[in-house]
């Protein structure tokens, strides 16, 4: 019998750590292994489709399906029984959050090893009781991996967690072949003609992303540049009516698109002229890495651990909460095809070189107690 091995989503909605959960599920049953997968706060999305369309399966476990007092005893009950019935014997999980959750359920359900890799910091800085049961909690975890080489330190001394248990893993990515042909099409699709140049953003339209400043940032693009400038805003979240209102108020209609939540993104980066980040707050942003892997030119906020991506030349820093800044640089990315050219042969050759995801997932693996590969 194959080792069943959990992967639990925060939700199945499209988001950086969701990204990450489903390509190391993917890159689990592609070598071999069985593996179920479920969400925390959800029953359903475009992760969901994407993982039953790759022929992994999915449960219901979604905590926000639970009322009452008894809620969460109830929920870890479940929980253990789950993990009994599908005879899991190694659990993945994301963000702190989910140990409330499930850490004590799997011990008592024999599951040996139980991993939490965290993606940010700012909700464990910004709540002290949130903060107070991560630190309870990440002690029943086996091991912790982080995203970003500052974190180790916070779990360390903010969160008193072993120095033994904590763990650099960074996001991994496929990189991608990007063709003329596969460039035409893609902008095809979008009503893109060759005389456009065509910036994309993709992220979950939360504060923390600070897209307001994007919007500012690309008003302020000088009048020739804007408007020959498309703006492409994948995703969704809570932010959503609130910016489509700020871009009628910019008189951006014609030229910031909202795509809503896509779980095609890598086709979508293809028609890309550059990307663009404008976060508060940021772990190893997967979408950045994505669009590196894609071979787009990035332009992005100096926080978290976007400097160490995209410092040497392989991107454009600005930073946080600055749109006239942001705004020279995109103005620059769009005025020089030498410097897009420069931008993204770097940054390709460093996603190649440190985050590639088949020794991600041989690091995963070795933690999960589990060999390479079966097949």
């Amino acid at each position: 019998m194959r080792p069943v091995i959990a992967e639990g989503l925060f939700s199945y909605q499209i988001g950086g750590s969701e990204r990450v959960g489903v390509d190391v599920a993917t890159e689990f049953a592609r070598r071999g292994y069985d593996v179920v997968c479920f969400a925390f706060y959800d029953s359903d999305g475009p992760m969901r489709a994407e993982l039953e369309s790759k022929g992994i399966r999915c449960v219901n476990l979604n905590y926000e399906t639970y009322r009452g007092a008894l809620k969460r005893p109830a929920y870890q009950m479940e929980f253990w029984r789950m993990l009994r019935r599908e005879r899991v014997q190694a659990l993945h999980v994301h963000h702190a959050t989910a140990l409330i959750l499930c850490a004590i359920p799997a011990l008592l359900a024999g599951v040996k090893h139980i991993v939490m890799t965290e993606h940010g910091l700012h909700q464990l800085k910004e709540r002290p009781a949130y903060r107070r049961s991560a630190s309870f909690y990440c002690r029943f975890a086996s091991d912790i991996t982080v995203v970003e080489p500052t974190q180790a330190q916070y779990f360390r001394t903010e969160l008193s967690v072993p120095l033994r248990k904590i763990h650099y893993i960074p996001n991994g990515v496929s990189t991608s072949v990007r063709t003329s042909a596969g460039v035409a099409n893609a902008r095809r699709t979008l009503g893109l003609d060759d005389n456009l140049f065509a910036f994309f953003n993709v992220g979950r339209m939360n504060p923390v992303k600070d897209l307001g400043t994007l919007l500012t940032a690309f008003s302020l693009l000088p009048s020739e540049t804007r408007g020959r400038s498309r703006l492409f805003m994948v995703g969704d979240g809570p932010d959503r009516g609130m910016l489509e209102a700020r871009r009628d108020s910019l008189g951006l209609h014609d030229h910031v698109k909202f795509l809503g939540a896509r779980n095609d993104v890598a086709n979508l980066l293809i028609a890309a002229d550059a990307f663009v980040m404008s976060s508060r707050t940021e772990g190893l942003p997967m979408a950045l890495l994505e669009a590196m892997a894609s071979g787009v030119p990035c332009v992005a906020t100096e926080v978290g651990g976007i400097p160490e991506l995209l410092g040497d030349q392989r991107g454009l820093l600005v930073p946080p909460g600055d749109p006239e800044r942001l705004a020279e640089a995109m103005t620059s990315i769009t005025r020089s095809e030498n410097l897009r050219a420069q931008l993204s042969s770097n940054a390709l050759e460093r996603v190649r070189a440190s985050y590639a995801l088949a020794p991600v997932v041989d690091k995963y693996l070795r933690l999960l107690g589990l060999p390479p590969r079966l097949v």
